[in-house]
This record gives C-alpha cells, structure tokens and sequence, in this order.
C-alpha cells in the first residue's frame, strides 16, 4: 500500500451560521488536503503528522480523523498545549474573513514532539503554513527530516501557501518558502501567493523564479484564468470550469491540490489531473466549510 504522510496543523473551525449561532467542525490547509486525497484514493495509505493538546477537542479531532480514515500514527500529544481556532465569515459571493487564536498551538511543537520517531512514505507534502508555524529551530530539523526521506525514494510535494500574518518578516517568509521549493518533486505555486510574497506578476515570472529549483514538476495555480503546468520543459495551460453558485472559498487550494496529487498518483498524466484537481475544488466551494460531507463529495466526484 503507497503511504502519503503530510505535515501541518488541524484547528478547530467555527463558521458563522447566523448572527449568534456557529458550527464547529475541524480544518486546517494541509488537513484539508489529506482528507480529500484519502476521498479520491481510499486504497492509499494517508497518515497525518501534527500535534495536538490532551483537551476534549483533541479528543474529538482524533475521533473525527478516524471517521476521515486518516491516520494517527504520527500525530503527538502536548500536556500544556491546546489546538488553535479560527472563526471564519463568508460574504455573498463565498469570499471569507478569518480571525486566528493559534499562536501558542500545539502544532507549533509538532517536530519537537517526533524527537526521535522514524518512518517511511512514499510522498510526504507540506506548506508554507506548516513552516511558519514552527520556531527555526524546528524548520531545520524538519529539512533534515526532509532530506532523509528523499534519501529514501520519497518525493515530496510543497505548496507555498503564504499568510503574511505568520512570518515576522518577508524577507523570513521568502528564504523558508526557497528551502521548500529546493527539496520539492511536486509543487503548486499560487499567483496571489507570489504576487505577494515575490511581487511576480504571471506565470512566466513564476517559472523563471523557479527555473533553478530544480522541481520535477510545477503546478501553477492562478484562479480562473487556469491552471498552468510546467514539466520537463514543457508548459501548457489548463482551463478550470467556472463555477456560478460560490458558497465557501476557504479550502479551494487545498482541494485541488488533494485531487491533482490523488490523479497523478493514480496513473493520470498532468493535464487530466489538472482538470480533475479543478473538479474536486469546484465542488468543494460550492458548500460551505473547509471539508464538505463524504455524501456530498462523492456524489459529484468520480472515482480514480
């Protein structure tokens, strides 16, 4: 059985359903992510590397991951830690407003907490996110880990994912993001995380920024112009189908990516994976919350 493994942090969700009623659930980008390739590829193996505290709202993550068929092997205990939280409001086009209690979360002391502990996998996936919550103590150590496991045979996939409100700096933010584009197989840029984080402003800026990294494969997202796929030299760009009835943006990146790895891991060539990772966010937006019901998910996805 293949094993992905992907690293980073789950927090509780609280949506606005009315004016004084909210629904909690559990996300997080790389969660999100896990939860939607075990979805497309239920044969794999999909553990989720993280840290949570000895709260009941652990306890009821661990439940639900279960509930997601994610794995807990790699998932660690703080006694003095608790999760992070993260309201979330959608205006009438589906477009969302965050507000953040995760300084101090237990996922900040996830490669701390491994110590010692070794494994295996074939894939192991991270974000920007996943770095800039850690101290760079623990970024180094996850680079070491990074380059044992592609050591290994692993192949790693990254996705730059850039929240300025993490980093200290820019300046910090872009010499982490050009380390984990340094040890990626698989990587999915963002046009707005570039515009940003860079100041590039197409696609064209993206691949020559890149073009040193030495990346087997570059995945560009870039809304609804397409999505743009450089390999071996070779680029092409695929349409995304629009969608007209937005209700919750929040885990449109990480859906794609859940569907793009999950088709290429499958045997799927880049530009069918592409079309396939657009389906897989064009449905998940169109519900709201980060992670929609496995009914509603199924009954518009197609199995791999």
């Amino acid at each position: 059985m293949k094993r992905i493994v992907i690293f980073g942090e789950c927090m509780v969700e609280l949506r606005s359903q009315q004016a004084d009623t909210m629904a909690k659930s559990f996300a997080g980008d790389t969660y999100n992510t896990a939860v939607y390739i075990k979805r497309c590829l239920p044969a794999f193996s999909v553990s989720y590397l993280t840290a949570i505290g000895a709260d009941f709202l652990s306890d009821e993550l661990l439940l639900t991951m279960g509930e997601h068929e994610i794995n807990t092997d790699l998932v660690f205990r703080s006694t003095s830690q608790n999760l992070g939280l993260y309201m979330i409001r959608n205006d009438n086009q589906g477009e969302r407003t965050f507000a953040y209690w995760r300084a101090q979360s237990a996922a900040t002391q996830t490669i701390n907490l491994l110590a010692d502990t070794e494994f295996e996998c074939d894939w192991f996936y991270f974000s920007g996110i996943s770095l800039a919550i850690l101290d760079d103590e623990q970024r180094h150590k996850l680079f070491a880990l990074v380059e044992k496991l592609k050591a290994s045979g692993c192949k790693i996939a990254f996705d730059p994912n850039y929240r300025a409100r993490l980093w200290d700096s820019q300046e910090e933010a872009q010499f982490w993001t050009d380390k984990g584009y340094g040890v990626s197989d698989l990587a999915f840029p963002g046009a707005d995380d570039h515009l940003m984080l860079f100041g590039h402003t197409n696609a064209d800026d993206i691949f020559s920024y890149l073009a040193d990294k030495n990346i087997d494969e570059v995945v560009m997202k870039n809304g609804a112009i397409g999505v743009h796929i450089l390999r071996q030299h070779e680029q092409c760009i695929v349409p995304v189908e629009r969608v007209t009835n937005v209700v919750d943006t929040t885990a449109a990146g990480d859906a794609f990516n859940a569907g793009y790895m999950a088709a290429r891991l499958a045997g799927k060539k880049p530009v069918e994976s592409a079309s396939y990772g657009a389906k897989v966010a064009a449905t998940v937006i169109t519900y709201p919350g980060a992670i929609i019901s496995k009914d509603a998910f199924e009954s518009h996805i197609p199995s791999l």
